[in-house]
C-alpha cells in the first residue's frame, strides 16, 4: 500500500495514525500517560513497542496499539486508542489480556507465580460505561469485593471528561490539534516535531509490516505471470488486469493478509484502500 498523505494540523492523538506517528520510538510518551492513568510518576519503561502484532495460528491475531514492560516489576501494559464507538469493546479487551497473557509474559518452565501484572488500557472517545467517571478500573473481585489479586486489571479511560485535575488536562491534550495549547510538556513537544517536521506520516513497524507484505504478493504475482505468459507481469499479477479498477497487487495482499488472521476485515480494509464489503467478500471466498 502508498502511505497516504495527512495534513497533520488537523489531526490529534484520537487519530490512530498520528498516534502511532508520534508514540513509536518514544517511550517517553506513553510513560507519561501511564503516570497520569495509573498514578504512578516513576514508571520506567524498558521495553515499548507500536502496534506490535501478536499472531494466533489458528484464531483472531492482535495489534495492539502500544505494549510496554515497566522496568521495576515486569508489568505489561497494553494501550489502545479508540475513537469510534465500539460495542465489542468490552470483550475485547478481556480477549487482548488473554493473547497478551498467553504470548508474552511467562517462558515455557517458568512458574505461573512469575506471570507479571497486566494493564489493558483502552482510552475511548466517548464514556462507554456512562457513569461519568474518568476512569474506570476494573479488577476480578468476588461478589462481596474480595479482590482475588490475580494481577489481571483493565481501564476505560473516558475521552469525553472535562474535569480540572490531572486526568481531565491530559484528556484535553488528547484531543488537542494546537500543540499550543498541550498542558503536558512531553508530549507538546513529540506531537510539535511530528507536526511541523513531517506533512506526511513517518513508517512505524506496522507501516514496514504492510509494505513487505505487499512486495511479498507483488513478487509473486510478477513470477506466476511470467509462467503464465503474461507480458504485463508485475502490473497484472496473477489475476486478469484489474477488478472495478483496483489493482489485482491490493487483492494479493488482501488475501495473504487474511489468510495470516492477525487483522479484522475492518483493519484490512483501512490499510490497503480496498472497500470493507470486497474484503469480506474475499475473506468468504477464501
Amino acid at each position: 500500500m502508498t502511505l497516504r498523505k495527512y495534513n497533520t494540523d488537523e489531526l490529534c492523538l484520537f487519530d490512530d495514525v498520528f498516534f502511532r506517528a508520534c508514540f513509536d520510538g518514544h517511550p517517553e510518551c506513553t510513560a507519561e500517560l501511564l503516570k497520569v492513568i495509573l498514578g504512578m510518576p516513576n514508571i520506567r519503561i524498558i521495553d515499548h513497542e507500536v502496534q506490535k502484532i501478536i499472531g494466533n495460528d489458528k484464531y483472531h491475531g492482535v495489534r495492539l496499539d502500544v505494549y510496554a514492560v515497566n522496568e521495576d516489576d515486569n508489568s505489561v501494559y497494553n494501550i489502545e486508542i479508540q475513537k469510534t464507538d465500539d460495542t465489542g469493546i468490552v470483550r475485547r479487551s478481556r480477549y487482548y489480556s488473554s493473547i497478551i497473557d498467553s504470548r508474552t509474559t511467562i517462558r515455557r518452565n517458568e512458574e505461573y507465580g512469575r506471570i507479571p501484572d497486566t494493564y489493558v488500557i483502552i482510552i475511548c472517545r466517548d464514556d462507554i460505561i456512562k457513569q461519568g467517571r474518568a476512569i474506570y478500573h476494573f479488577k476480578m473481585r468476588t461478589d462481596d469485593n474480595t479482590d482475588l489479586n490475580d494481577g489481571r486489571n483493565t481501564l476505560f479511560v473516558n475521552g469525553s471528561y472535562e474535569g480540572d485535575d490531572d486526568i481531565g488536562k491530559l484528556i484535553s491534550d488528547l484531543i488537542q490539534k494546537d500543540t499550543k495549547r498541550i498542558n503536558n510538556g512531553i508530549l507538546a513537544k513529540r506531537i510539535a516535531e511530528v507536526k511541523e517536521g513531517e506533512k506526511s506520516m513517518v513508517e512505524t513497524s506496522f507501516d514496514r509490516y504492510l509494505k513487505e507484505e505487499k512486495q511479498s504478493s507483488f513478487a509473486e504475482g510478477r513470477e506466476e505471470g511470467r509462467e503464465e505468459g503474461r507480458a504485463e507481469g508485475l502490473t497484472q499479477g496473477r489475476e486478469e488486469g484489474l477488478t472495478e479498477g483496483r489493482s489485482v497487487e491490493s487483492i494479493d495482499t488482501v488475501k495473504r493478509m487474511l489468510a495470516k488472521g492477525k487483522l479484522s476485515i475492518e483493519e484490512i480494509a483501512e490499510y490497503s484502500d480496498l472497500p470493507v464489503d470486497k474484503v469480506r467478500e474475499l475473506a468468504e471466498g477464501a
